[in-house]
């Protein structure tokens, strides 16, 4: 998984991001990366690391409940959202 655009199921939040899979780590550990991720609530898109100056987040990909690929209307959204990000 290079670089996939996905909305992802996180406990009981939506994001979507780009994400990268870490190859070759130890089970348990962090093993995807999420760059520019987005939390989706409704038909909004808020920066889901608002204080971080870097958009990226490693997490276990057992804390993914599920995830899908995005719909056209989502996509443009995150696209949109990129040079203007929405704070809560």
């Amino acid at each position: 998984m290079a670089n996939q655009l996905k909305v992802l199921l996180l406990k009981d939040q939506w994001l979507i991001a780009k994400i990268e899979e870490i190859e070759d780590v130890i089970m348990g550990d962090p093993d995807c990366i999420l760059h520019d991720p987005m939390s989706i609530q409704g038909d909004q898109l808020t920066d889901w690391l608002p204080f971080a100056s870097e958009k990226v987040a490693v997490i276990r990909s057992s804390d993914i409940i599920t995830f899908v690929d995005p719909s056209d209307d989502i996509i443009a959204l995150y696209r949109n959202g990129k040079t203007e990000l929405l704070t809560e």
